[in-house]
């Protein structure tokens, strides 16, 4: 084996050990990811909303009330779909939080509210709603169920 060839070997040799360790390194990464994910689960309110929604004008006040009263037990997740600027964060939101499809099939619907369980499953949906009391029953039961 001449020098070339024995040179070649150990760069390859050396970049597989390289990307192994990164891998490893990332794989533990993902896992830590997750484990913080599972640890931080709750219950989640995913409002669909625009400034230029009446319906919405007239929740967000108890909704705000809402928010603050629960910000401990529960996520809450804005979706403001007012113009297109405002729809594309909505969508990159809705895509963190894993909402991709749920923001999909009800962008049109504003004034919307739905009450997600820990696994992203609808307990509670409403739209169109103003009322405080339909709200704090709905997250009460999310949250007992856990």
């Amino acid at each position: 084996m001449n020098f070339r060839t024995l040179h070649r070997f150990t760069f390859a040799f050396a970049l597989l050990a390289l990307l192994a360790a990164g891998a490893s390194a990332q794989d533990k990464m993902d896992k830590m990811g997750s484990m913080n994910k599972m640890s931080s689960a709750k219950t989640t309110v995913a409002i669909i909303r625009a400034d230029w929604c009446s319906a919405c004008q007239k929740l967000e006040p108890g909704m705000a009330e809402l928010r603050e009263q629960y910000k401990d037990r529960i996520n809450f997740v804005v979706l403001d779909v007012t113009n297109d600027e405002t729809t594309k964060q909505a969508t990159a939101i809705a895509r963190k939080h894993g909402l991709t499809k749920f923001f999909a099939a009800n962008k049109k619907k504003t004034s919307t509210v739905v009450v997600l369980d820990s696994k992203n499953n609808i307990v509670f949906k409403t739209d169109h709603n103003a009322d405080r009391d339909a709200y704090v029953k709905a997250f009460d039961e999310a949250i007992a169920k856990g």
